[in-house]
């Protein structure tokens, strides 16, 4: 008798087929349509902007650990985790953040990391060994927050949260710039302090944004108005406020709805607030290619 090998024998006839290219594609676009369907993260995500307790917060979290290189994601994760006390998570999650960063995404990111870096300093005890490690990290996030030309407002910031931290030498060094820069200011027959950069100072964005935007109807030329409607928005960014920036401008767009550079100026501020459809709606209408309407509020 021969034994015939099932490794070598000859594949039987009745043996059942690949399936064709278009039943594969149908099945790949039905469990596509299925995980849409059971995990339709941006939606949820977009919903549950504003949103601040625990189990919006667990959700995040668990997407980003899905999705870990969402810079968008990301900066959302450590804000509310610097809202919610929790600084030391909030750095190490700034830690992880793509190198690709826009420059609104670079300025908000450098904004979480100096205030989680100030909310450790003042926790810590000062001249403990924790309050002298933390001193140079908060002085360089400082650094990177301000850059080499800083506003008078910005050092009046810092001067004040380096005076409650007890890091009396950055303090005096803010003070000697901001006498330096108010010294330049009197010589130049300029206020010392406008309401703006006051408003600014004590960390007032709502209200030094509100002056910008009272302003808009006493400019004379439409220049004017698009730059005090800019500093306005920007402002609201400033204060990490991206949702209100963008609710800000729209609300605010009187005479400005046809001017190509306001348009596409909102087109990044919906980006930076995570609002895409907001940002196709204000490309397509910077282009001529759509209806002169206030589309929905953002969620």
């Amino acid at each position: 008798m021969t034994w015939r090998s099932r490794v070598n024998s000859p594949p039987s006839r009745d043996r059942a087929r690949f399936s064709n290219p278009l039943t594969v594609l149908g099945i790949f676009c039905a469990f596509v349509a299925v995980l849409a369907l059971l995990f339709p993260e941006r939606g949820l995500l977009k919903s549950l902007d504003g949103k601040e307790d625990a189990a919006t917060m667990r959700y995040r979290e668990a997407i980003l650990r899905v999705r870990p290189n969402d810079a968008s994601l990301r900066i959302k994760v450590a804000e509310s985790l610097l809202r919610s006390g929790n600084d030391q998570r909030a750095l190490e999650t700034l830690k992880q953040l793509p190198p690709d960063l826009s420059a609104d995404q670079k300025r908000t990111v450098a904004e979480l990391r100096y205030s989680a870096l100030q909310n450790l300093f003042l926790d810590a005890d000062s001249g403990s060994p924790q309050w002298q490690s933390l001193k140079p990290h908060v002085r360089s996030a400082a650094m990177e927050l301000t850059g080499s030309d800083p506003a008078l407002w910005r050092l009046q910031q810092l001067a004040a949260d380096a005076r409650a931290a007890g890091d009396l030498d950055a303090w005096g060094r803010y003070q000697k710039n901001i006498a330096a820069l108010e010294n330049a200011a009197r010589a130049a027959g300029q206020p010392q302090q406008d309401p703006f950069s006051l408003a600014l100072a004590q960390r007032d964005y709502r209200a030094a944004a509100a002056l910008c935007f009272s302003g808009m109807h006493k400019a004379a030329t439409v220049k004017q108005r698009r730059e005090l409607f800019m500093k306005g928005v920007r402002t609201l960014q400033a204060g990490n406020l991206p949702l209100e920036a963008l609710r800000a401008g729209e609300q605010h767009l009187d005479g400005l709805s046809g001017d190509r550079s306001t348009l596409i100026f909102l087109t990044r501020v919906s980006l930076a607030a995570d609002q895409p459809a907001r940002a196709q709606y204000f490309i397509r209408k910077a282009l001529g290619m759509a209806q002169d309407h206030n589309p929905a509020d953002p969620s």
